[in-house]
C-alpha cells in the first residue's frame, strides 16, 4: 500500500487482473505514501500531504525471532541484509492527530521494532525530521534503514528536494551507515503522480546524486506488481532491485489464510517480470477492522493468519505494514485504512 495523506484518502482501488491458477497482482491498500502527509494546524514539522498506512500482521510465530543485523553500507550489487521470519516494519512518525511525534516518542517506537527482532525499518519520506530522529534512534538499535522519497500529487518537482534533504544529512553524518536502501516513489505511477517514463528519470536523477555523495547501495521504485509489469520496459532497468507493495485484501478474491500463498506467488511474478533483479515486498499486511472486499475480511483474527502465513511464506522478503494503527488516517474505502498496525503479532 502507498502512504495515505492525512488531508484526504485515495479514492481509486487497485484494480485485480484475473488469473488463471491465482491473482496475478496484489492490488495495495488506498492509502497514499508517507512523503508529504498534510501538516496539522498545530504541529510546526507535521507530516507531508501523504503518508503511509500500515498493515496488520499475524499472530507470533512460534519460531525465533531473527537477531538485528548490523548496519552496514550495501552494495548495489550484494543481496540485501536479511533473515528470519520479518525483515522489515514500515514506521511514519506520526500522532493518532497527524502530528509529528517527539524525538523521544520515535525513540521508543523504534526500540520496540528491535525488540521484536527485525533487522530493518522502512521509512517513507523524510519529514517529520524522520532522518535525524528515526535515523538516529535505528542506528542505535543496530537496525537498517530503507529510506523513502516520497512522490506526492504535487509530482516529481516537489519531491526532488528530498534527495538534497537525504544527501546533505548523509553529508553531515559523514556516512551512509545502515542505510540498507532507497527507494523513490511509493505507488507514484499507479496513484497518476507521475508517468512512468518520469518516475525513471527521476530514480536515474536520485541514483546519481546519492552516489556521488558517496552511497554504494541499492537504489529502487515500489509499485504494485500489476503496475510494474505494464512498465516493466521502463522501470525495470532504472531498479537495482525489483519491489513491490503487496496487499493480498485488495485483491479481492484472496482469504486471510490464502494471503502467504499468494505474496509468494506474486514474488514469483516480480522475479518473472524483471529478471536477474533479487525481489522484495515493500509493504505488506492485512486490515484489524473494517468490511470484507469479496472473500477478503478484515478483523483480528483474520489479521494474525494472514500475517503468520507471510511470515512463513516470505517474512524475510517482506516489510510489514504496519507498526501501529495510523488513526490520524480516513478509514477510506472498506473502511480500513487506518488499522493496519500490526507490531502486537511480533516478539
Amino acid at each position: 500500500m502507498t502512504a495515505p495523506s492525512s488531508s484526504a484518502t485515495s479514492t481509486s482501488v487497485h484494480q485485480v487482473t484475473n488469473a488463471p491458477e491465482t491473482p496475478t497482482f496484489s492490488p495495495s491498500p488506498i492509502h497514499e505514501a508517507p512523503a508529504h502527509p498534510p501538516k496539522p494546524a498545530n504541529s510546526a514539522n507535521s507530516p507531508h500531504p501523504d503518508a503511509a498506512k500500515p498493515a496488520a500482521p499475524a499472530e507470533k510465530p512460534a519460531e525465533a525471532a531473527a537477531q538485528p543485523k548490523k548496519p552496514s553500507n550495501k552494495s548495489s550489487s550484494s543481496p540485501i541484509n536479511h533473515s528470519g521470519s520479518h525483515w522489515a516494519m514500515t514506521y511514519s512518525p506520526y500522532t493518532p492527530s497527524g502530528d509529528c511525534k517527539s524525538s523521544s516518542d520515535v525513540a521508543m517506537d523504534v526500540a520496540a521494532i528491535a525488540a521484536k527482532g527485525f533487522s530493518s525499518l522502512r521509512l517513507y519520506s523524510t519529514d517529520c525530521n524522520g532522518l535525524s530522529s528515526v535515523a538516529t534512534a535505528a542506528q542505535s538499535h543496530n537496525l537498517n534503514l530503507i529510506l523513502g522519497v516520497y512522490i506526492s500529487d504535487g509530482g516529481i518537482s516537489v519531491a526532488r528536494p528530498q534527495i538534497a534533504e537525504i544527501v546533505t544529512w548523509a553529508n553531515n553524518n559523514g556516512h551512509w551507515k545502515g542505510i540498507e536502501m532507497i527507494v523513490v516513489g511509493n505507488e507514484a505511477v499507479f496513484n497518476n503522480f507521475a508517468s512512468a517514463s518520469e518516475l525513471a528519470s527521476f530514480v536515474s536523477e536520485a541514483r546519481s546524486a546519492f552516489k556521488s555523495a558517496g552511497y554504494d547501495g541499492p537504489v529502487t521504485l515500489t509499485e504494485t506488481v500489476d503496475t510494474l509489469a505494464k512498465h516493466a520496459d521502463v522501470l525495470c532497468p532504472v531498479s537495482d532491485i525489483a519491489a513491490a507493495n503487496i496487499h493480498p485484501f485488495f485483491n479481492g478474491k484472496v482469504t486471510a489464510s490464502g494471503a502467504g500463498e499468494f505474496v509468494a506467488s506474486q514474488l514469483e511474478l516480480l522475479a518473472q517480470t524483471c529478471p536477474g533483479k533479487e525481489v522484495y515486498n515493500l509493504e505488506t499486511g492485512w486490515p484489524s477492522k473494517g468490511s470484507a472486499n469479496g472473500v477478503a475480511v478484515p478483523g483480528s483474527w483474520e489479521q494474525r493468519a494472514a500475517v503468520e502465513g507471510i511470515r512463513k511464506m516470505a517474512g524475510g522478503k517482506s516489510a510489514f505494514f504496519s507498526f501501529v494503527d495510523d488513526e490520524w488516517k480516513e478509514e477510506g474505502e472498506w473502511g480500513v485504512e487506518r488499522s493496519w498496525g500490526c507490531s502486537q503479532l511480533f516478539g
